[in-house]
């Protein structure tokens, strides 16, 4: 029975690696199925780090998905689309690894068929042209893959170490096996160096969330970008009161001018893909969002697009009662939102999206439409956040940001007290150098738990966040260790690796010496018959 079984699984095993369903199988060159096997083992190293690529990149979908829809003028979920080709991908190659695995455990030499091998090639070129891709188009999405090694560096390590005490049963084999002096030298001392390197590259690990509880600094405050665009449509008057029942502190917009001179909030340059102008105006869908008067702009609907494309996966759990109130919602302006701050005690921080076209008439004068706006709605100078256009002085009042890094001192001399900065192009120390000069640090856009969760642990001050809504629940960081208790975790594993595969080897010693022995016996026998 366990010889058909074991006959069955081989049948399996060649059938699919190397289609040989056959009793007769083809002749394999050893060195060139080598070969094979070691570019399938980086194809799926590759597979692991792309599909690692996608959670880290998860934070800036809804980026991606705007940017793709600038293209294609069509909304769709590219998270979905990629994370259904990476785990085709690492399915497929993993599936080759396990085959080529057992081959060597039942001693089976390697044949890949061509289809296979081809196979694999097309998924690594996808693989590498995707992140070609990625490092042209969004090269500072590298610098969050940055970010998030540093956080999952120490489980990583756990894993890491995991692995490699699990194949010294197949490397001390081999090596015991072997009838090559030079490859049991070779092999040994390259299993040893992996693992010393493992065991020890916790020194260079530096994680943010590797911190005392007593220097966990407070919960960053929330800035609303666009609102609360997971539960309403971004930019409307619905948005940023939901993002007054977040408890946030700030109001993040977007403003434009429109042809009559009334500042009003809208992000992308046209109306097409968060109103309704297909059907209000179908000649004019790619027309500039600033050429249109502002009674041309209260016509369009603002909110149908929010229920129909479903942006974010929150939308289809809105009760009925929100889902029809997001149905009525229009472009707001500037005017609207502001009283809504002053009403709220909510400070306001927009980007100042200048008309591209310079017959607008109020192409040199959209600062100056925008300042009147404010000064219009008696707000509090101290609640307006000025981050619109550098070449313009700040109005007396309202609070200086700048959106880039300068030295904390030239910060200083110029009274600006707040930075504004994508959230992977600063790093934790930064941010304590800034906060020791008493500059507050705001980081956008951080829509994921464990990004949220990093930045509290380095202390930034307050986000800019599509996820209000989450972060606000959440009272402590997803994780967080002390060092000592780091420490502790780190010697364990490494204690137990090193007697797991002290264990391995001495059992697979005493195993090969009987066998030897057994073998020694059986010759001897026959040499007296």
């Amino acid at each position: 029975m366990s010889r058909m079984l074991k006959k069955y699984c081989l049948t399996t095993i060649t059938g699919i690696y190397g289609c040989q369903w056959k009793k007769k199988q083809s002749k394999s060159n050893k060195k060139r199925e080598s070969i094979w096997f070691i570019v399938l083992s980086c194809g799926f190293a590759l597979s692991i780090f792309w599909f690692y690529c996608w959670w880290a990149l998860l934070n800036d979908y809804s980026n991606l998905n705007e940017h793709f829809f600038g293209f294609i003028h069509r909304w769709l979920d590219w998270s979905v689309i990629l994370l259904f080709l990476a785990a085709t991908i690492f399915s497929y190659l993993f599936l080759l690894m396990i085959l080529a695995v057992c081959h060597f455990v039942l001693r089976e030499p390697l044949y890949l068929h061509w289809i296979n091998k081809v196979a694999m090639l097309v998924c690594i070129f996808l693989i590498l042209v995707l992140m070609i891709v990625i490092r042209i188009q969004w090269k500072e999405e590298w610098d969050a893959i940055h970010l998030s090694i540093q956080v999952t560096a120490p489980f990583f390590h756990i894993g890491a170490v995991a692995g490699v005490t699990i194949v010294a049963w197949f490397i001390v084999e081999h090596i015991l096996q072997s009838k090559k002096r030079v490859f049991q030298i070779v092999l040994s001392i390259f299993y040893l160096g992996v693992v010393i390197f493992l065991y020890l590259i916790p020194l260079a690990i530096s994680s943010p969330c590797i911190i005392e509880n007593e220097y966990l600094g407070p919960k960053p405050a929330l800035m609303g970008h666009r609102g609360a665009p997971m539960l309403a449509p971004e930019n409307t008057l619905m948005s940023f009161e939901k993002t007054v029942e977040c408890n946030a502190s700030t109001f993040e917009t977007d403003v434009q001018i429109s042809f009559d001179g009334v500042p009003f909030l809208m992000h992308d340059n046209t109306f097409e893909r968060t109103t309704d102008i297909k059907e209000k105006f179908p000649k004019r869908v790619n027309d500039e969002s600033s050429s249109f008067t502002w009674a041309e702009i209260q016509q369009l609907n603002a909110g149908e697009w929010f229920l129909k494309k479903k942006p974010y996966k929150t939308v289809q759990s809105l009760p009925n009662e929100t889902q029809q109130i997001a149905k009525q919602q229009n472009v707001s302006s500037l005017a609207e939102v502001l009283k809504l701050a002053k009403k709220t005690k909510k400070n306001v921080i927009f980007d100042l999206r200048t008309p591209s076209n310079r017959s607008h008439p109020y192409y040199n004068t959209s600062h100056n439409a925008v300042i009147e706006t404010i000064l219009n709605s008696t707000i509090d100078h101290n609640q307006i956040l000025w981050l619109p256009n550098h070449k313009n002085s700040t109005p007396p009042g309202f609070q200086q940001v700048l959106g880039e890094k300068l030295d904390p001192e030239k910060l200083q001399q110029d009274k600006i007290h707040i930075i504004n900065i994508r959230y992977s192009n600063i790093s934790e120390a930064e941010i304590r150098k800034y906060a020791t000069a008493n500059i507050s640090t705001n980081v956008y856009v951080v829509n994921e738990r464990w990004v949220f969760s990093t930045l509290w642990c380095a202390k930034v001050q307050s986000v800019t966040t599509n996820a209000c809504h989450i972060f606000n629940e959440m009272a402590v960081p997803i994780w967080h260790l002390s060092p000592k208790t780091y420490l502790a975790i780190w010697l364990t594993v490494d204690f137990v690796s090193l007697l797991v595969i002290l264990l391995v080897c001495f059992f697979q010693r005493s195993r090969h010496r009987r066998l030897r022995e057994f073998n020694m016996s059986g010759d001897n026998e026959e040499t007296i018959l």
